[in-house]
């Protein structure tokens, strides 16, 4: 079953504002990057994967980095297992 469709409008700079059910129901976050292409002649719209990055904060003087939300915890096997592949 095909989604229902939604309209929005082109403003004076371009710009298209993709509407709130549209962004809810592909969890696109503000500033999320979209490729912009036109196959046979229709505008295709198709959102980059997030890049969720660590931050890197200081912690009594010392470095810590800080891990993205939903990133797995760290553990000796795991940092192990990325270093090894």
């Amino acid at each position: 079953m095909q989604d229902a469709t939604v309209t929005t409008t082109l403003s004076s700079k371009g710009q298209v504002v993709i509407p709130l059910e549209i962004r809810r129901k592909l969890a696109l976050p503000e500033g999320a990057i979209i490729s912009c292409e036109v196959i046979d002649g229709k505008i295709v719209l198709d959102p980059e994967p997030a890049r969720a990055k660590a931050t890197l904060i200081d912690e009594e003087g010392k470095p810590v980095l800080v891990a993205p939300h939903g990133a797995p915890g760290m553990t000796p096997e795991l940092v192990n297992e990325i270093l090894n592949s």
